[in-house]
């Protein structure tokens, strides 16, 4: 298998994880409350990634935490794990998945600003295809909004913001790092930074329901498969392919969502379900499109690549 074939693969794969994140998010947030659950989730992840250092004998691979950790762990974990986590107390997991989608669109004008070019036409059609999909899939039904629905969707924006800001942070700032140095050390910081927040959570009494078993095995899954595994898979292609293009598995994320829907839920699939997910398979080629840019016309994401 080809490079190119086998970096599209992890992308496929790291989708479907990550589709799942949002169906044990669900599950678990009423009992654990955002912060607590951000905390296990971060905690669990480091005890995954630390455990498969020590079989791999991989544990010089431990970074120091530094201050570039620091940035990545808040950018990539303490913002949008809370964030979401909130969001989905209000709106379902799979509206929070669906809206996903837009972080490649962040990721790209962050790339286009810091670099001071134009997006690649390549790219642009990818990520206005991807959009495009994305709003077939959501379908022409009003949502029913309120206050705290409006405020559970700002908490999604700014959580796949800092995502698409956290992608260009990685490969511009630990370009020299292996992915299970930079897989390990976002879990590292993040629980530091997240110790305080979570056991002050957890005295004011933020969960809203009592515990059982449902929601403790969710949150195992969550930190084991969703964060310490996908993470390991997310940072290979952060430094494979770049952010912009590492962004686009958001795209997958919400025909993943009705996917794991019809198998686990007995949920209907739309005709109009099928267009979206063919047309956000489209756009995952252009955005993985190699540019063929001269070097004076370098594409926004080529920049970042080089500087790194």
């Amino acid at each position: 298998m080809s490079t190119r074939y086998r970096d599209t693969a992890i992308l496929i794969l790291l989708a479907a994880l990550w589709g799942f994140s949002y169906i044990f998010i669900r599950v678990a947030v009423p009992a654990f409350g955002p912060i607590g659950l951000s905390l296990a989730r971060v905690g669990i992840g480091a005890v995954g990634i630390l455990g498969w250092m020590a079989v791999s004998g991989s544990l010089d691979q431990i970074p120091r935490i530094d201050r570039r950790f620091l940035i990545l762990a808040v950018l990539n974990a303490v913002i949008p794990y809370a964030l979401i986590a909130f969001a989905e107390l209000h709106v379902s997991a799979s509206f929070a998945a669906i809206a996903s989608a837009i972080t490649p669109l962040f990721t790209a004008v962050i790339v286009a600003v810091m670099a001071r070019e134009r997006l690649g036409g390549g790219l642009a059609t990818g990520l206005a295809a991807g959009i495009g999909g994305v709003g077939i899939l959501v379908g022409w039904s009003p949502i029913p909004f309120s206050g705290i629905v409006l405020l559970a969707v700002l908490a999604l924006l700014i959580a796949y913001l800092s995502y698409g800001a956290a992608g260009v942070y990685a490969k511009r700032n630990l370009a020299g790092t292996s992915s299970l140095g930079m897989a390990m050390g976002q879990q590292l910081a993040a629980t530091f930074l997240l110790v305080p927040i979570g056991a002050g959570s957890m005295a004011v009494g933020e969960a809203d329901k009592a515990m059982s078993l449902n929601p403790i095995l969710a949150t195992i899954a969550l930190g084991l498969i969703c964060t310490a595994f996908a993470y390991l898979l997310y940072f290979h292609l952060i430094k494979a392919i770049g952010p912009v293009r590492t962004s686009s598995v958001t795209f997958l994320i919400p025909p993943f969502g009705i996917l794991w829907g019809w198998l686990f839920l007995d949920e209907h699939i739309k005709p109009s379900m099928i267009v979206g997910l063919a047309l956000i398979l489209v756009s995952i080629r252009l955005v993985n499109r190699p540019t063929s840019a001269k070097p004076h016309e370098a594409s926004a994401t080529e920049i970042v690549s080089e500087t790194a």
